[in-house]
């Protein structure tokens, strides 16, 4: 609920973790050699065992290899400090607060061990000592900040909620603070059974019009209208974003959910510890928000979960830090997490399907859905999510069946739904129903405003079928004006090149495309089949054996053809012919691609 900006300016002075992270977020490497340290029950090597897992991000054995090595009597500053990071990251509160005072007593001078500190007291209800850590921080993002919100709710845990009002107002007038500042003024003042003035704040929101109200905030300010009994005007407030499709499944539940409650539904924030953890929910997602916050994001998020582990928007927002580091079982962990009587639930499991679907487990990813679907059975996105997953595992029968049930399941056709036209014919085509594809591409490029991706499957596919070819390049042409560096539309341009006999300017086209996609079977076969045309034939045999190795496009590779061409060669066929002279005049004229 801040401006971006705003945080990115706090960001640029927090120095909080830099001492001590180190290699704490790095790419997985050294595979190979993580089973063998493992055996190796020494001081080093458990100290190496520690260093490889934190390499390859598996957290878990991380810590417990450090912590072994320091048991066995190697304790320096740069394993304690990983240590409790490490622990930190995990939500594992009560163990790092060992290691970080451990760490102080030798000289560590980071500030973020007096903020273990301080949510180790807060949580343990020591209250004032927990304060006196925070305000040790010296940062601007803590005093502007964290600090005022944390000590607030500090103040609530000592029932002093003068003292709590005087904090937050510390924030209230800075501009991007003030719907922060609302949110827990009102939820304050409902801890306090303040009704009324919860009511006044909560109503300063909901009446801002510039305000894009987070989904959390949805939650919680509902939960209190519902208890007040204001159930229309929660329906009212919800009504306002059902609109918005990265929250349509979770508004229904939010929905149903207030239609089920009474004024005996029990508020959000019942504890202390659930309203700190808001605070640190809040500070998350807003470095969640912006690339090089990320790291901080998973820090705060696994301290809110460690102060309320009940909170699904946290372990949502966990997961998907997982998944942007291409840790999908560590993330599904997460979503397992999540109760199916919470709003979380569905989209919980269609991001669960999506990375068993990126781990290549297409069975368990579809298991998923199946299930899904038997609750939400004219649910568009299960439907054509579940399209997906059998296409991409090559089922394509199944495929086209639910492709199909997830367009007869739409209301009114719309530009958003272009996608699953476009899946649809990409099923039917490898299936060998081109004209069913060819009346899908048609349709998907009149919803897309002519995309260029659907342009470019168009044009090459009819090029590849030897028809249509003034109408195929012209597509190609357009595609590749309205994306002139996508090294699959470049492809289809010099393969234009090539099957109108031009190989100079395929050579040139095609080993742009080669730059840009250098793993693209597909783009290599075609490469080598100009190249063999324009006499470089043994640079040919080379680019074809590559095709076969290489991971992109090899089903649509064939590679029966391909040996053929190593043992045989390639011979010339009869070039096709562009019979709209101001066509051919286009192609001809393009700009040298080197320039």
């Amino acid at each position: 609920m801040l401006k971006v900006s705003y945080i990115i300016t706090l960001l640029s002075s927090i120095g909080i973790f830099n001492s001590c992270t180190g290699n704490f977020i790095n790419l997985q490497k050294y595979q190979d050699q993580y089973a063998e340290v493992q055996k190796v029950d020494s001081v080093y090597g458990n100290y190496l065992a520690g260093r490889v897992a934190l390499i390859r991000q598996d957290y878990q054995n991380a810590s417990k290899y450090y912590i072994k090595t320091m048991d066995k009597g190697y304790v320096s500053n740069d394993v304690l400090s990983k240590t409790y990071m490490i622990l930190v990251s995990q939500g594992k509160i009560d163990e790092a607060v060992k290691y970080a005072n451990l760490a102080r007593e030798k000289g560590d001078k980071n500030s973020f061990i007096d903020v273990i500190n301080a949510v180790h007291a807060f949580k343990n209800k020591n209250y004032r000592f927990s304060r006196s850590q925070v305000n040790e921080i010296k940062e601007k993002t803590y005093k502007e900040l964290i600090a005022p919100l944390f000590n607030a709710w500090s103040f609530v845990g000592e029932n002093n909620y003068e003292q709590a009002v005087a904090e937050l107002k510390k924030i209230s007038e800075t501009e991007e603070m003030k719907t922060v500042y609302k949110l827990h003024r009102g939820l304050i003042a409902e801890y306090f059974n303040r009704n009324d003035e919860a009511d006044t704040f909560y109503s300063r929101i909901i009446k801002d019009e510039k305000v894009d109200i987070s989904f959390r905030a949805l939650q919680l300010i509902t939960n209190f209208l519902v208890r007040q009994g204001q159930k229309d005007k929660a329906l009212r407030l919800i009504a306002k974003y059902y609109g918005s499709s990265n929250m349509k499944e979770m508004l229904s539940s939010l929905n149903e959910k207030i239609r089920e409650g009474s004024t005996k539904t029990e508020p959000i924030v019942k504890t202390t510890d659930i309203g700190g953890s808001e605070v640190f929910l809040e500070v998350a997602l807003l470095f969640k928000s912006i690339p090089s916050g990320y790291e901080y994001a998973q820090i705060y998020m696994a301290i809110s979960q460690y102060l309320n582990p009940d909170n699904d928007i946290a372990k949502i927002a966990m997961a998907d830090i997982l998944e942007d580091r291409g840790l999908y079982s560590d993330a599904n962990r997460y979503y397992d997490a999540i109760s199916k009587k919470s709003e979380m639930y569905y989209p919980a499991q269609i991001k669960k399907a999506d990375n068993l679907t990126a781990e290549k487990k297409y069975d368990e990813a579809a298991k998923v859905l199946k299930k899904l679907l038997r609750d939400n059975p004219k649910s568009f996105q299960i439907l054509f999510n579940l399209g997906d997953i059998l296409r991409m595992s090559n089922n394509q029968p199944d495929a086209i069946k639910y492709y199909n049930e997830a367009i007869q399941s739409i209301f009114y056709e719309s530009e958003k739904y272009w996608p699953v036209y476009y899946a649809l014919a990409v099923s039917y085509d490898r299936n060998n129903e081109w004209p069913k594809a060819e009346e899908n591409l048609e349709k998907a490029l009149k919803l897309s405003n002519r995309h260029p991706q659907v342009l470019n499957y168009l044009g090459y596919s009819w090029l590849k079928n030897e028809t249509n070819t003034d109408k195929a390049i012209a597509y190609i042409l357009e595609a590749y004006e309205k994306e002139p560096n996508d090294g699959v539309i470049i492809d289809s341009l010099g393969w234009a090149y090539f099957k109108t006999g031009d190989y100079q300017n395929a050579i040139l086209y095609l080993e742009k495309a080669s730059e840009l996609n250098p793993q693209n079977a597909i783009i290599s076969d075609h490469l080598g089949d100009a190249y063999w045309q324009g006499g470089r034939k043994n640079e040919a045999v080379f680019l074809w054996k590559q095709a076969l190795k290489q991971k992109e496009e090899q089903e649509e590779l064939n590679r029966r053809k391909v040996r053929y061409k190593i043992e045989n060669g390639l011979k010339k066929t009869n070039a096709l012919q562009i019979q709209d002279k101001a066509l051919k005049e286009s192609l001809h004229s393009l700009n040298d691609i080197t320039e």
